[in-house]
């Protein structure tokens, strides 16, 4: 594998508020910690290098074009350590947009979250990321609760969590 690409300086700043706000729910040890400490993956955009190179299952991930500015911001979690690759590819091989984003995205970073979040936890740091980055590209991103942080959600109590996605009924023995 060749070396890791650095995080651009620009990215990087923009990347800031997103990490404080995700912190408590990154896998840093899927990022493969020790490029100065970031849990950040930094990946051309190609789905291939991508699969070589992201080990994380569940992740949030960001599409940069050349000028270092935000195109998309999606989440992925499936079983597999090339789920983030292959979720690019069913970007690229998207019938009317696909062609426009293979042109458009030079850089992908990625936030590998721990391979068990639940996919609300992925769904709300997406939504999160989106809110705080506002990319160019994609509006179908997850509603947030302002008051709903992702760090909010994983140290949430189980039953509680459980309640919520059951629509109020506890599921199991009272």
């Amino acid at each position: 594998m060749s070396a890791p690409l650095a995080l651009p300086a620009a990215i990087g700043r923009a990347l800031r508020p997103v990490l404080r706000l995700m912190g408590p729910v990154l896998d840093y040890g899927a990022a493969q910690v020790g490029r100065g400490g970031s849990p950040v993956v930094v990946c051309p955009a190609h789905p291939a290098a991508v699969r070589r190179r992201v080990t994380a299952s569940c992740a949030v991930y960001v599409a940069w074009d050349s000028r270092c500015g935000c195109r998309y911001v999606g989440s992925v979690c499936r079983q597999g350590a090339g789920a983030v690759g292959d979720r690019l590819a069913e970007h690229y091989a998207h019938p009317t947009t696909g062609v426009l984003r293979r042109g458009a995205w030079s850089l992908l970073t990625v936030l590998p979250l721990a391979d068990q979040a639940a996919l609300e936890v992925v769904r709300n740091a997406e939504g999160w990321t989106a809110r705080l980055l506002n990319p160019v590209d994609g509006s179908a991103h997850p509603r947030i609760n302002l008051a709903q942080t992702p760090a909010a959600l994983v140290s949430r109590p189980a039953r509680e969590t459980e309640f919520i996605r059951s629509g109020g009924a506890l599921w199991g023995p009272a």
